[in-house]
């Protein structure tokens, strides 16, 4: 894909926001706006550490039902420089919902991503979601394949990525959906910037996908969920089965994944403490699979006591354990929300096939995270998690599951 060049993303960028407060802006017009000024600061294992600014407005219909956030950002990283954001999280009923997100560093990176979900569509009987993004990240690492992946292996790029993709559900009776979703995917493999780790391709010169390439990806995938509430659960469970089919560009190449994932909410005391277990497994196969297809763990989604993928091999074994604690509700900036802790333990490993060694080798991150919640739809956290790599801080929106 042809890069639009410094002018045309900022051009971009400018064009997006416009084109959000041209929507909201009338709607607004008659309701409430609260200002929330955000020192922001963040470290983790592949960014570094960052800290700027983020003003927030919350656009509110007068019974205080938030339907729209604005939030820019001037954030300095000392890998990327300064970056410039620009956030837009629409509401429009409890059932759709949609994000953009447009970023651009003096650097090198920058980022395009429109994100939109309807979960009544078609009279209630399917569910929706379609995602774009285009992105440059100059921070990615790559330590090698396998569990003994060694931190002394560490290398940096930088990943862009071309990858739109849609995900269509049909309810079915019983708490089920059968979903069907595609994903095209475009990865370019370049020099990072980060200093002082080897780039990829010096020090990994032969592994499969060290060019980059593409893929697309068709997934069927078999929902169960009675959870009593889908973006604030306290009771129920959540599962998922999955298959996929991934027809790589590169030699014509096929290959398959499969993996199953399972969450249960217990609260109690009134839903002041609520229990989160998640279980999950995943398998890759098949032959000359591209590292960056690879199955892994390490993030803020997964193992967050290492940083993004982290661990990457055929496949992987995970088990999350969090305890969600209300701590108080407070009213502020014109609204009321809710503060939690949440302790937690992330244990797993990642793996190439079933052996004695099978339970060896598993990483154990104990960690606590911090969340602010606005009903009905808002989570903002910070999750700090320890390994053996050291302390990691992910900083973000909704639950991490």
């Amino acid at each position: 894909m042809r890069d639009l060049g410094p002018r045309g993303r900022l051009t971009m960028c400018l064009a997006a926001a416009l084109l959000v407060l041209i929507t909201a802006m009338p709607r607004a017009a008659r309701a409430e706006t609260s200002l929330i000024p955000l020192p922001v600061y963040a470290t983790s294992r592949n960014g570094g550490s960052e800290y700027g600014f983020m003003p927030v407005w919350l656009l509110k219909e007068q019974n205080e039902y938030v339907y729209g956030i604005i939030a820019p950002s001037a954030v300095y990283n000392g890998n990327t420089g300064l970056n410039l954001t620009f956030r837009y999280l629409g509401f429009p009923t409890v059932d759709k919902n949609y994000r953009i997100f447009v970023n651009r560093s003096i650097g090198v990176d920058h980022e395009a991503t429109f994100e939109y979900w309807d979960n009544k569509m078609f009279d209630g009987k399917f569910r929706f979601y379609g995602r774009f993004t285009f992105f440059k990240d100059s921070t990615y690492r790559f330590f090698g394949l396998t569990e003994n992946s060694r931190e002394i292996d560490e290398t940096n790029y930088a990943n862009q990525e071309l990858a739109p993709q849609f995900t269509l559900g049909y309810y079915l009776p019983h708490d089920f959906m059968l979903s069907y979703g595609e994903k095209l995917r475009w990865v370019t493999v370049k020099r990072g910037r980060v200093d002082g780790v080897a780039y990829i391709k010096n020090r990994f010169p032969k592994v499969e996908g060290i060019n980059g390439g593409g893929a697309l990806e068709r997934r069927l995938t078999l929902t169960y969920d009675t959870r009593d509430d889908e973006v604030f659960p306290s009771s129920g469970w959540y599962g998922n089965l999955y298959g996929e089919v991934i027809h790589g560009f590169s030699h014509n190449r096929v290959f398959t994944r499969a993996g199953i994932n399972m969450r249960t909410f217990i609260s109690f005391d009134d839903k002041r403490f609520v229990t989160v277990l998640k279980g999950a497994a995943e398998l890759t196969g098949g032959r000359h699979i591209p590292f960056f297809e690879e199955s892994s763990l390490g993030g803020e989604n997964t193992m967050r006591g290492f940083g993004t993928d982290r661990f990457r091999d055929d496949g992987y074994i995970l088990l999350n354990i969090e305890e969600r604690i209300r701590l108080f509700k407070l009213h502020i900036f014109g609204v009321w929300s809710e503060w939690q802790a949440a302790p937690f333990v992330d244990i797993g490993r990642v793996y190439s096939s079933y052996s004695k060694d099978f339970f060896r080798d598993y990483q154990f991150n104990p960690g606590v995270g911090f969340r602010a919640i606005v009903q009905p739809n808002i989570v903002g956290r910070v999750d700090f998690g320890y390994g053996k790599e050291g302390l990691t801080a992910f900083v973000g929106l909704d639950f991490p599951f």
